[in-house]
Protein backbone atom coordinates (compact mmCIF):
# COMPACT_ATOMS: atom_id res chain seq x y z
CA UNK A 1 0.00 0.00 0.00
CA UNK A 2 1.35 3.59 -0.87
CA UNK A 3 2.04 5.25 2.31
CA UNK A 4 1.14 8.44 0.52
CA UNK A 5 -2.21 7.95 -0.03
CA UNK A 6 -4.25 8.81 3.01
CA UNK A 7 -6.41 6.46 4.55
CA UNK A 8 -10.08 7.28 5.67
CA UNK A 9 -12.80 5.55 7.94
CA UNK A 10 -16.04 6.01 5.97
CA UNK A 11 -17.26 8.56 8.77
CA UNK A 12 -14.75 10.17 8.71
CA UNK A 13 -15.00 10.70 4.78
CA UNK A 14 -18.79 11.22 5.06
CA UNK A 15 -18.13 13.88 7.80
CA UNK A 16 -15.04 15.40 5.16
CA UNK A 17 -17.72 15.37 2.48
CA UNK A 18 -20.44 17.24 4.42
CA UNK A 19 -17.85 19.99 5.67
CA UNK A 20 -17.19 20.31 2.14
CA UNK A 21 -20.12 20.60 0.89
CA UNK A 22 -20.97 23.69 4.02
CA UNK A 23 -17.86 25.06 2.43
CA UNK A 24 -18.25 25.19 -1.07
CA UNK A 25 -21.96 26.23 -0.54
CA UNK A 26 -22.20 27.94 2.56
CA UNK A 27 -25.29 29.61 1.69
CA UNK A 28 -28.80 28.26 -0.20
CA UNK A 29 -28.72 27.83 -4.03
CA UNK A 30 -31.22 27.52 -6.29
CA UNK A 31 -31.74 24.69 -8.48
CA UNK A 32 -33.63 24.17 -11.52
CA UNK A 33 -35.62 20.69 -12.52
CA UNK A 34 -38.93 18.69 -12.56
CA UNK A 35 -41.01 17.29 -9.89
CA UNK A 36 -41.29 13.58 -10.36
CA UNK A 37 -42.41 10.55 -7.37
CA UNK A 38 -44.04 13.18 -5.45
CA UNK A 39 -44.86 11.50 -1.76
CA UNK A 40 -46.38 13.22 1.18
CA UNK A 41 -46.35 10.97 4.34
CA UNK A 42 -48.93 11.39 6.98
CA UNK A 43 -45.93 13.53 8.58
CA UNK A 44 -46.75 16.26 6.40
CA UNK A 45 -43.66 16.38 5.04
CA UNK A 46 -42.92 16.29 1.08
CA UNK A 47 -40.57 14.17 -0.69
CA UNK A 48 -39.56 14.20 -4.50
CA UNK A 49 -37.09 14.26 -6.65
CA UNK A 50 -35.70 16.73 -8.75
CA UNK A 51 -35.16 14.87 -12.30
CA UNK A 52 -33.22 16.77 -15.29
CA UNK A 53 -35.15 15.21 -18.15
CA UNK A 54 -32.88 13.95 -21.22
CA UNK A 55 -32.84 15.87 -24.27
CA UNK A 56 -34.16 13.10 -26.04
CA UNK A 57 -38.15 12.15 -25.22
CA UNK A 58 -38.10 8.70 -24.46
CA UNK A 59 -35.02 8.33 -23.02
CA UNK A 60 -34.13 8.10 -18.98
CA UNK A 61 -33.65 11.30 -16.89
CA UNK A 62 -30.41 12.51 -17.33
CA UNK A 63 -30.27 13.36 -13.48
CA UNK A 64 -32.16 12.87 -10.42
CA UNK A 65 -31.70 14.26 -7.34
CA UNK A 66 -33.70 13.93 -3.56
CA UNK A 67 -35.60 16.67 -2.08
CA UNK A 68 -37.15 17.20 1.28
CA UNK A 69 -39.59 19.73 1.78
CA UNK A 70 -40.78 19.68 5.45
CA UNK A 71 -43.42 20.22 6.95
CA UNK A 72 -42.63 23.64 8.55
CA UNK A 73 -41.44 25.19 4.81
CA UNK A 74 -44.13 23.43 2.88
CA UNK A 75 -46.60 26.22 4.69
CA UNK A 76 -44.86 28.81 3.43
CA UNK A 77 -44.11 27.43 -0.13
CA UNK A 78 -47.47 26.66 -0.98
CA UNK A 79 -48.98 30.34 0.29
CA UNK A 80 -46.30 31.56 -1.97
CA UNK A 81 -47.70 29.45 -5.35
CA UNK A 82 -51.24 30.53 -4.44
CA UNK A 83 -50.40 34.02 -4.11
CA UNK A 84 -48.90 34.19 -7.47
CA UNK A 85 -52.04 31.63 -9.21
CA UNK A 86 -49.26 29.00 -9.88
CA UNK A 87 -50.32 24.98 -9.63
CA UNK A 88 -49.42 23.67 -6.68
CA UNK A 89 -46.61 21.03 -6.29
CA UNK A 90 -47.15 18.19 -8.42
CA UNK A 91 -45.45 15.70 -10.34
CA UNK A 92 -44.20 16.79 -14.15
CA UNK A 93 -44.11 20.26 -12.70
CA UNK A 94 -41.04 21.79 -13.52
CA UNK A 95 -39.49 24.23 -10.78
CA UNK A 96 -36.77 26.23 -9.43
CA UNK A 97 -36.62 25.65 -5.51
CA UNK A 98 -34.68 26.99 -3.21
CA UNK A 99 -32.41 24.43 -1.68
CA UNK A 100 -29.41 23.67 1.21
CA UNK A 101 -27.32 20.84 0.24
CA UNK A 102 -26.97 18.06 3.13
CA UNK A 103 -25.14 15.10 3.44
CA UNK A 104 -26.40 12.48 5.93
CA UNK A 105 -23.30 10.45 6.35
CA UNK A 106 -25.08 7.59 7.88
CA UNK A 107 -26.75 6.73 4.83
CA UNK A 108 -24.19 8.51 2.65
CA UNK A 109 -27.37 10.28 0.65
CA UNK A 110 -26.94 13.51 -0.51
CA UNK A 111 -30.17 15.41 -0.10
CA UNK A 112 -31.35 18.85 -0.84
CA UNK A 113 -33.70 20.59 1.71
CA UNK A 114 -36.47 22.66 0.18
CA UNK A 115 -37.31 25.75 1.97
CA UNK A 116 -38.26 28.50 -0.77
CA UNK A 117 -39.87 28.16 -4.86
CA UNK A 118 -39.69 30.64 -7.70
CA UNK A 119 -43.63 30.62 -8.96
CA UNK A 120 -42.53 32.32 -12.51
CA UNK A 121 -40.66 29.40 -13.81
CA UNK A 122 -43.46 26.57 -14.15
CA UNK A 123 -42.99 25.40 -17.55
CA UNK A 124 -40.73 22.08 -17.90
CA UNK A 125 -38.26 21.12 -20.08
CA UNK A 126 -40.75 17.96 -20.69
CA UNK A 127 -43.58 19.83 -21.47
CA UNK A 128 -41.61 22.15 -23.45
CA UNK A 129 -40.35 19.21 -25.38
CA UNK A 130 -43.76 18.40 -25.92
CA UNK A 131 -44.72 21.46 -27.44
CA UNK A 132 -42.26 21.20 -29.76
CA UNK A 133 -42.50 18.10 -31.10
CA UNK A 134 -46.98 18.42 -31.25
CA UNK A 135 -45.76 22.11 -33.55
CA UNK A 136 -43.63 19.67 -35.73
CA UNK A 137 -46.47 17.13 -35.75
CA UNK A 138 -49.13 19.44 -36.73
CA UNK A 139 -46.81 21.57 -38.92
CA UNK A 140 -46.48 17.63 -41.00
CA UNK A 141 -50.25 17.10 -40.96
CA UNK A 142 -49.68 14.24 -38.62
CA UNK A 143 -51.20 15.17 -35.48
CA UNK A 144 -54.90 14.33 -36.86
CA UNK A 145 -54.36 11.74 -38.92
CA UNK A 146 -55.45 8.58 -36.63
CA UNK A 147 -58.14 10.35 -35.50
CA UNK A 148 -59.47 10.54 -39.52
CA UNK A 149 -59.44 6.74 -39.34
CA UNK A 150 -63.24 5.37 -39.16
CA UNK A 151 -64.08 3.17 -35.96
CA UNK A 152 -65.85 0.21 -37.02
CA UNK A 153 -69.15 -0.50 -35.95
CA UNK A 154 -68.95 -2.64 -33.45
CA UNK A 155 -65.48 -2.76 -33.12
CA UNK A 156 -65.15 -6.09 -31.50
CA UNK A 157 -61.42 -7.19 -32.34
CA UNK A 158 -59.47 -5.17 -30.08
CA UNK A 159 -55.81 -5.04 -29.83
CA UNK A 160 -53.91 -4.45 -26.72
CA UNK A 161 -50.43 -2.75 -26.14
CA UNK A 162 -48.77 -3.16 -23.17
CA UNK A 163 -46.92 -5.00 -20.27
CA UNK A 164 -48.98 -8.00 -20.12
CA UNK A 165 -49.72 -9.15 -15.78
CA UNK A 166 -49.17 -5.45 -14.92
CA UNK A 167 -52.54 -3.43 -12.94
CA UNK A 168 -52.92 -2.17 -16.25
CA UNK A 169 -53.17 -4.76 -17.97
CA UNK A 170 -55.79 -6.37 -15.59
CA UNK A 171 -57.93 -3.26 -15.35
CA UNK A 172 -58.17 -3.35 -19.09
CA UNK A 173 -59.03 -7.09 -19.02
CA UNK A 174 -61.39 -7.62 -16.39
CA UNK A 175 -63.73 -4.72 -17.97
CA UNK A 176 -64.19 -6.30 -21.21
CA UNK A 177 -64.49 -9.70 -19.31
CA UNK A 178 -67.53 -7.95 -17.14
CA UNK A 179 -69.64 -6.53 -20.26
CA UNK A 180 -70.44 -9.85 -21.46
CA UNK A 181 -69.62 -9.05 -24.99
CA UNK A 182 -67.96 -11.21 -27.00
CA UNK A 183 -64.95 -8.94 -27.37
CA UNK A 184 -61.82 -10.82 -29.41
CA UNK A 185 -58.36 -9.91 -27.79
CA UNK A 186 -55.14 -9.48 -29.65
CA UNK A 187 -52.27 -8.51 -26.73
CA UNK A 188 -48.64 -8.01 -27.25
CA UNK A 189 -46.89 -7.66 -24.34
CA UNK A 190 -44.44 -4.34 -24.08
CA UNK A 191 -41.94 -2.39 -22.09
CA UNK A 192 -43.54 0.61 -21.26
CA UNK A 193 -40.80 2.57 -19.48
CA UNK A 194 -36.95 2.41 -19.48
CA UNK A 195 -34.64 2.34 -21.92
CA UNK A 196 -35.63 1.07 -25.20
CA UNK A 197 -39.26 1.40 -24.43
CA UNK A 198 -40.32 3.83 -26.95
CA UNK A 199 -38.89 1.20 -29.86
CA UNK A 200 -40.71 -1.32 -27.70
CA UNK A 201 -43.96 -0.01 -28.26
CA UNK A 202 -43.33 1.35 -31.68
CA UNK A 203 -43.08 -2.59 -32.54
CA UNK A 204 -45.89 -3.19 -30.70
CA UNK A 205 -48.29 -1.78 -32.67
CA UNK A 206 -47.00 -2.25 -35.95
CA UNK A 207 -47.17 -5.74 -35.10
CA UNK A 208 -50.86 -5.85 -33.55
CA UNK A 209 -52.25 -3.31 -36.63
CA UNK A 210 -50.77 -6.21 -39.08
CA UNK A 211 -53.47 -9.12 -37.58
CA UNK A 212 -56.63 -6.58 -38.11
CA UNK A 213 -57.83 -5.17 -35.30
CA UNK A 214 -61.27 -2.89 -35.46
CA UNK A 215 -58.87 -0.68 -32.80
CA UNK A 216 -55.55 -0.73 -30.93
CA UNK A 217 -55.68 0.35 -27.13
CA UNK A 218 -51.96 1.36 -26.03
CA UNK A 219 -52.72 1.65 -22.36
CA UNK A 220 -50.03 1.65 -19.02
CA UNK A 221 -50.87 2.70 -15.29
CA UNK A 222 -49.67 5.67 -13.45
CA UNK A 223 -46.46 6.81 -13.16
CA UNK A 224 -43.65 9.79 -12.49
CA UNK A 225 -43.00 11.97 -15.02
CA UNK A 226 -39.79 10.37 -15.74
CA UNK A 227 -42.02 7.05 -16.16
CA UNK A 228 -44.47 8.12 -18.70
CA UNK A 229 -41.69 10.63 -20.63
CA UNK A 230 -41.68 7.68 -23.18
CA UNK A 231 -45.29 8.28 -24.32
CA UNK A 232 -43.99 12.28 -25.33
CA UNK A 233 -41.22 10.19 -28.09
CA UNK A 234 -41.03 11.09 -31.33
CA UNK A 235 -40.89 7.28 -32.42
CA UNK A 236 -44.33 6.28 -30.74
CA UNK A 237 -46.45 9.23 -31.95
CA UNK A 238 -45.19 9.09 -35.63
CA UNK A 239 -45.97 5.02 -35.25
CA UNK A 240 -49.40 6.06 -33.92
CA UNK A 241 -49.49 8.57 -36.97
CA UNK A 242 -49.10 5.76 -39.60
CA UNK A 243 -50.46 2.78 -38.85
CA UNK A 244 -53.91 2.35 -40.79
CA UNK A 245 -55.81 1.18 -37.23
CA UNK A 246 -57.46 3.82 -34.76
CA UNK A 247 -55.88 3.98 -31.56
CA UNK A 248 -57.26 4.57 -28.24
CA UNK A 249 -54.53 5.38 -25.25
CA UNK A 250 -55.62 5.01 -21.77
CA UNK A 251 -52.71 5.94 -20.09
CA UNK A 252 -52.90 6.72 -16.15
CA UNK A 253 -51.69 10.06 -15.40
CA UNK A 254 -54.37 12.84 -15.41
CA UNK A 255 -52.48 16.25 -15.35
CA UNK A 256 -51.44 16.27 -18.60
CA UNK A 257 -51.72 14.97 -21.99
CA UNK A 258 -49.10 12.66 -23.96
CA UNK A 259 -48.10 13.17 -27.16
CA UNK A 260 -49.43 9.95 -27.68
CA UNK A 261 -52.80 11.11 -26.57
CA UNK A 262 -52.83 14.06 -28.53
CA UNK A 263 -51.83 12.00 -31.96
CA UNK A 264 -54.11 8.76 -31.24
CA UNK A 265 -57.86 8.55 -32.29
CA UNK A 266 -59.07 8.75 -28.65
CA UNK A 267 -57.55 9.48 -25.76
CA UNK A 268 -58.71 8.20 -22.37
CA UNK A 269 -57.75 8.87 -18.70
CA UNK A 270 -57.00 5.45 -17.32
CA UNK A 271 -57.06 1.74 -18.92
CA UNK A 272 -60.29 0.83 -17.03
CA UNK A 273 -61.50 4.02 -18.92
CA UNK A 274 -60.33 3.34 -21.87
CA UNK A 275 -61.75 -0.12 -22.29
CA UNK A 276 -65.23 1.04 -20.64
CA UNK A 277 -65.32 3.32 -23.73
CA UNK A 278 -64.93 -0.17 -26.03
CA UNK A 279 -67.50 -1.59 -24.07
CA UNK A 280 -69.83 1.62 -24.29
CA UNK A 281 -70.04 1.68 -27.97
CA UNK A 282 -70.52 -1.83 -28.22
CA UNK A 283 -73.39 -2.36 -25.80
CA UNK A 284 -74.60 0.69 -27.49
CA UNK A 285 -74.37 -0.73 -30.67
CA UNK A 286 -76.27 -3.77 -29.36
CA UNK A 287 -78.75 -1.68 -27.61
CA UNK A 288 -79.47 -0.16 -31.10
CA UNK A 289 -80.04 -3.57 -32.97
CA UNK A 290 -82.61 -4.58 -30.14
CA UNK A 291 -84.21 -1.54 -30.63
CA UNK A 292 -84.15 -1.91 -34.12
CA UNK A 293 -85.38 -5.34 -34.17
CA UNK A 294 -88.13 -4.27 -31.78
CA UNK A 295 -89.04 -1.58 -34.15
CA UNK A 296 -89.00 -3.98 -37.60
CA UNK A 297 -91.68 -6.47 -35.54
CA UNK A 298 -94.10 -3.69 -34.48
CA UNK A 299 -94.35 -1.82 -37.66
CA UNK A 300 -94.13 -5.79 -39.46
CA UNK A 301 -97.38 -6.20 -36.85
CA UNK A 302 -98.81 -3.24 -37.86
CA UNK A 303 -98.60 -3.44 -41.84
CA UNK A 304 -100.19 -6.67 -41.32
CA UNK A 305 -103.24 -5.43 -39.11
CA UNK A 306 -103.43 -2.72 -41.94
CA UNK A 307 -103.41 -5.03 -44.48
CA UNK A 308 -106.09 -7.02 -42.86
CA UNK A 309 -107.87 -4.27 -42.05
CA UNK A 310 -107.83 -2.97 -45.90
CA UNK A 311 -108.46 -6.44 -47.15
CA UNK A 312 -111.34 -6.75 -44.89
CA UNK A 313 -112.18 -3.22 -46.52
CA UNK A 314 -112.09 -3.70 -49.94
CA UNK A 315 -113.96 -7.48 -49.72
CA UNK A 316 -116.71 -5.32 -48.41
CA UNK A 317 -116.52 -2.57 -51.35
CA UNK A 318 -116.20 -5.59 -53.88
CA UNK A 319 -119.45 -7.36 -52.79
CA UNK A 320 -121.35 -4.25 -52.45
CA UNK A 321 -119.88 -2.65 -56.10
CA UNK A 322 -120.82 -6.35 -57.36
CA UNK A 323 -124.05 -6.96 -55.64
CA UNK A 324 -124.66 -3.07 -57.53
CA UNK A 325 -122.94 -4.12 -60.54
CA UNK A 326 -125.83 -7.35 -60.78
CA UNK A 327 -128.53 -5.08 -60.23
CA UNK A 328 -127.99 -2.57 -62.44
CA UNK A 329 -127.20 -5.65 -65.45
CA UNK A 330 -130.69 -7.02 -64.15
CA UNK A 331 -132.38 -3.98 -64.83
CA UNK A 332 -130.84 -3.40 -67.66
CA UNK A 333 -131.16 -6.72 -69.18
CA UNK A 334 -135.11 -6.61 -68.42
CA UNK A 335 -135.23 -3.26 -70.42
CA UNK A 336 -133.87 -5.27 -73.05
CA UNK A 337 -135.82 -8.07 -73.13
CA UNK A 338 -138.77 -5.40 -73.25
CA UNK A 339 -137.69 -3.98 -75.79
CA UNK A 340 -136.72 -7.01 -77.53
CA UNK A 341 -140.58 -8.55 -77.28
CA UNK A 342 -141.80 -4.84 -78.45
CA UNK A 343 -139.32 -5.26 -81.23
CA UNK A 344 -140.37 -8.69 -82.40
CA UNK A 345 -143.92 -8.38 -82.10
CA UNK A 346 -143.82 -4.54 -84.70
CA UNK A 347 -141.71 -6.67 -86.95
CA UNK A 348 -143.38 -9.87 -87.21
CA UNK A 349 -146.71 -7.29 -87.58
CA UNK A 350 -144.84 -5.50 -90.37
CA UNK A 351 -143.14 -8.33 -92.41
CA UNK A 352 -147.18 -10.09 -91.99
CA UNK A 353 -147.97 -6.97 -93.82
CA UNK A 354 -145.69 -7.50 -96.81
CA UNK A 355 -146.43 -11.04 -97.05
CA UNK A 356 -149.62 -10.75 -97.64
CA UNK A 357 -149.17 -7.66 -100.18
CA UNK A 358 -146.43 -10.34 -102.01
CA UNK A 359 -149.26 -12.84 -101.77
CA UNK A 360 -151.84 -10.72 -103.18
CA UNK A 361 -149.34 -9.26 -106.55
CA UNK A 362 -148.40 -13.02 -106.51
CA UNK A 363 -152.28 -14.16 -106.83
CA UNK A 364 -152.71 -11.45 -109.19
CA UNK A 365 -150.10 -12.80 -111.76
CA UNK A 366 -151.78 -16.29 -111.57
CA UNK A 367 -152.35 -17.60 -115.15
CA UNK A 368 -155.34 -18.95 -114.03
CA UNK A 369 -156.86 -16.02 -113.20
CA UNK A 370 -155.58 -13.96 -116.10
CA UNK A 371 -157.01 -16.89 -118.07
CA UNK A 372 -160.43 -16.70 -116.18
CA UNK A 373 -160.44 -12.95 -117.72
CA UNK A 374 -160.80 -14.08 -121.07
CA UNK A 375 -157.19 -14.39 -122.19
CA UNK A 376 -155.99 -17.85 -123.67
CA UNK A 377 -152.24 -19.28 -123.80
CA UNK A 378 -150.72 -20.75 -126.99
CA UNK A 379 -147.47 -23.39 -127.11
CA UNK A 380 -146.25 -25.01 -129.72
CA UNK A 381 -146.32 -28.64 -129.44
CA UNK A 382 -143.47 -28.95 -127.71
CA UNK A 383 -144.60 -26.14 -125.04
CA UNK A 384 -142.35 -23.34 -125.81
CA UNK A 385 -144.76 -20.25 -125.77
CA UNK A 386 -145.58 -18.47 -128.88
CA UNK A 387 -145.54 -15.12 -128.28
CA UNK A 388 -145.67 -13.53 -132.00
CA UNK A 389 -145.85 -15.25 -135.69
CA UNK A 390 -142.79 -15.17 -136.47
CA UNK A 391 -142.44 -18.08 -134.02
CA UNK A 392 -145.02 -20.14 -136.09
CA UNK A 393 -144.79 -22.45 -139.44
CA UNK A 394 -147.32 -23.67 -141.67
CA UNK A 395 -148.15 -27.57 -139.97
CA UNK A 396 -147.03 -26.45 -136.26
CA UNK A 397 -149.25 -28.14 -133.98
CA UNK A 398 -150.83 -25.41 -131.39
CA UNK A 399 -152.21 -26.35 -128.45
CA UNK A 400 -154.29 -23.13 -126.71
CA UNK A 401 -155.07 -23.25 -122.89
CA UNK A 402 -158.53 -21.51 -122.19
CA UNK A 403 -160.07 -21.49 -118.65
CA UNK A 404 -161.91 -24.50 -119.08
CA UNK A 405 -159.93 -26.95 -121.13
CA UNK A 406 -157.47 -27.11 -124.64
CA UNK A 407 -158.04 -26.71 -128.27
CA UNK A 408 -155.54 -28.68 -130.25
CA UNK A 409 -154.98 -26.72 -133.66
CA UNK A 410 -152.81 -26.97 -137.01
CA UNK A 411 -150.78 -24.13 -138.50
CA UNK A 412 -152.01 -23.65 -142.47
Amino acid sequence: MDAEIQVLSVSRLGALLKEGLATLFPEDIWVEGQVSNMRTPKSGHVYFDLVEPSDEPGRPPAAVLSVALWRQARTAVERTLAEAGSPGLVDDLQVRVKVRLDFYPPHGRLQLIMNGIDPSFTLGRLAAERDRLLRTLAAEGLLDRNASLRVPEPALRIGLVTSIGSAAHADFHDELERSGVAFTLLERDTRVQGEGSAEDIADGLRVISTHGPDVIALVRGGGSAADLSVFDSDTVARTIADIATPVYTGIGHEIDRSVADEVAHSAFKTPTACAAALVGAAVTYRDHIDSLRTAIGQNARRAIQKSETLRNDLANRLIRAAGSSVRRHADLLTAQQARLARSSAGSIVRHGERLDSLNARLRALDPARVLARGWSITRLGDGRLVRSMTDLASGDNLVTLLVDGTVNSTVD
